[in-house]
Formats: C-alpha cells, structure tokens, sequence
C-alpha cells in the first residue's frame, strides 16, 4: 500500500507515515515540519558552540557585509534554510543587511523575524538567475540530500555572488566513526565495530543516493571544486570532531554541551530518516529494530561516536559568471 500521501490542506506538503514533507522535494531525505524544525534548532544551536558564532572564516564575512565597502545594501543568501534560524539570527547580526532564506517551503517554527529578514520559496536545483549578483554571503548548511549535481550548484552560486562576496558550506562527513576515528561503514550486524546508528545514516544515504540526491561524501571534494572554479579565491576549510554524546574524558563545558546537542540532535533524526527509508524499499521491521538499537547506543554512549562536521568557505573573483 502507498504510505505517501499529498496534503490536502496544503499542496506544498506531502505526508509520508505521519510525517510531512515538501511536496518538490524528491530528493531531500528529511521532513519539512515543526519535529524536524525543532531538531534543526538544536543543530544550529551545537554548531554555534563548535565554530563560535554563526559562521567560520569570519574576518571575510565580516569584510564582506561591511557597508564601507559596498556602494549597495549588504544581502545574504541561507539556501535550503530549514528552520530559518540562522537567516534570523544572521539579520540580528547584521541589521543592515538584507537576508533571505530559501527553501522548498516555509518555515513553520519562525517567530519575530526581523524585519531585514525574509524567506522565499526557492530550489537550489533550479535557475538561481533571479538572484544574480544579489549578494555578499551564500550559505548552505546540511543540503547535500536535496541537491542533484552539487559541483554544479556550487557554479550557480556564483551567479548569485558579488565580488569580494563569501560562500559557506556546512556539513556533517558521510559517515559515523568509531571513538578511534575510524569508519563504521560496512560493518556485520552484532560484530562488535557494528552500530545500528551508522547502519541507519548509511541506509539512508544508499536511499539519497538512489533518489538523485548527493551525500556528506562530497564535504571531501568541496576545496577542489571552488579552487578549479575561476569564480572563487581564498579557498579554505577546517573539520571539527564531535563526540555523539558527552562519553570523552578531559571536556570542558563547551565541547560537553555540544556533544550532548549532537546526541540530542540524533536523537532526533532517527524518526525524522524512518519515512524515506521504508518508502524506499527499507524494511519497516529492520527499520524498527535498528532506530530502537540507535537510540540505545546513544542513550548508553556505547559504542562511543564521532561525528565528522566540515566547513569550507571562498570569496568570489571579479571573473564573468557563465553558464555551464
């Protein structure tokens, strides 16, 4: 029997097994309501404790919305914003500034939104030329299920882009890795290196993959992609590991309560995966059985997890956009 069905309420929403999705989004893994929102909140909330604010490279973003530097209002771009959060706080940030963020629907969390701040509906996988040359900051934070060809997106972007203006990638890796930092991946049910919750993350990324979707493994690619581009400069990047609860000895409070948002966090993303997996051919049982066994492991910090999360960021040239 078909679990999807379309919302009839609202036609940008669909429900699949209780939960709601948007509509457009064939390829994004995760749902588009206020459960899912909510656990985005607590992502944005761990990251600000890893980086130390918003973003990382600051000294160029700042540079970039500095309006002694522009002859233009400031503009900043959150594509695939989720739960809206991190436009908002950036407007509060930078009031003079106008941020957008976009996504396959509203948010449906936002509440005293700035007034320099608002969201429009938008797929990254679409012609970003109504955006062109509008802005100093492009943000893109956990999109890599919805996005088809992320090289190429990453070209579009630069259509979007002034000059001296600033990309931001964020993601986590695509994998989940032991306490010594190794990959879990492919790794026998009740071996002892086995965790229910790689197995989910992996199924899940196996289902991205087969919807058109990209997965954490191109956080890898993402330097050389923007270096190979003539429309990108002051290439970087920096990773950060993050214990999936507080189980590390020798943490100070903040690298704790990161941990403990991070396991909060997945917590969360375990029922938010469950429909895409069984729609995708999953086994409702086994999906029972290993998110029941996640959860375990996390409650238990046993078997101790990594998270791998990785950042990378570029300033655009003076170069011509040009179409691929």
């Amino acid at each position: 029997m078909d679990s999807t069905n379309t919302n009839s309420s609202n036609p940008m929403y669909r429900d699949v097994l209780g939960r709601t999705f948007a509509a457009q989004g064939a390829t994004y893994a995760l749902p588009a309501d206020a459960q899912e929102h909510s656990r985005l909140i607590i992502q944005h909330n761990m990251l600000k404790i890893v980086v130390g604010g918003l973003y990382p490279s600051p000294d160029l973003v700042k540079k970039a919305l500095d309006p002694a530097q522009r002859d233009q209002k400031c503009g900043v771009l959150d594509i695939g914003t989720g739960s809206g959060i991190w436009a908002m706080e950036m407007a509060k940030e930078f009031p003079l500034a106008d941020v957008v963020g976009m996504d396959l629907v509203d948010p449906v969390n936002a509440n005293d939104i700035p007034a320099n701040c608002r969201f429009e509906i938008g797929d990254a996988n679409l012609d970003l030329g109504r955006y062109a040359t509008a802005f100093d900051v492009v943000h893109m934070r956990s999109v890599a299920s919805g996005i088809k060809d992320y090289k190429g997106t990453l070209h579009n972007v630069a259509q979007t882009l002034r000059p001296q203006g600033v990309i931001l990638l964020v993601s986590p890796g695509a994998g989940i890795y032991s306490e010594k930092k190794q990959s879990l991946e492919s790794q026998e049910e009740g071996k002892p290196v086995w965790s229910a919750m790689q197995a989910l993350n992996q199924a899940t990324r196996l289902s991205s993959r087969k919807r058109g979707g990209s997965t954490g493994a191109i956080t890898n690619d993402w330097t050389r992609w923007l270096a190979e581009m003539p429309f990108y400069t002051n290439v970087g990047e920096s990773e950060v590991w993050i214990p999936m609860g507080p189980w590390r000895e020798g943490m100070n409070e903040s690298e704790r309560t990161a941990a403990e948002l991070l396991r909060e966090d997945a917590l969360e993303v375990i029922s938010s995966w469950k429909p895409r997996l069984i729609e995708g051919g999953y086994d409702e049982a086994l999906v029972e059985r290993w998110s029941l066994a996640a959860r375990e492991e996390l409650n238990a910090m046993e078997p101790k997890l990594y998270m791998r999360w990785r950042f990378a960021w570029a300033t655009r040239t003076p170069e011509p956009w040009s179409p691929l």
